[in-house]
């Protein structure tokens, strides 16, 4: 694997874990004020917009899967990087 790939496979992992804590830090009371929830936010909205729109098409309710949607696109993403000769 080429250094590019490894850079690219780490910054999508990277970004995962990101989507992953702010998913979480929407659980805890008063955390969604935080400046770190505001920095997540800025980091995944750019991901998470696009399949909300779609999604907000769909579904609808209290519950919000664009997080996960957005965790198996980056998974795929992950692996067509590893196909990569």
């Amino acid at each position: 694997m080429s250094v590019i790939q490894i850079s690219l496979y780490r910054l999508l992992d990277i970004i995962s874990w990101v989507i992953i804590i702010k998913s979480f830090l929407t659980w805890v009371p008063n955390e969604t004020t935080m400046k770190l929830y505001d920095t997540l936010s800025i980091i995944t909205e750019p991901i998470e917009a696009p399949i909300r729109k779609i999604m907000s098409k769909y579904m609808g309710g209290p519950l919000d899967f664009t997080p996960m949607i957005a965790i198996m696109v980056i998974m795929l993403l992950k692996n067509l990087v590893l196909l990569i000769p």
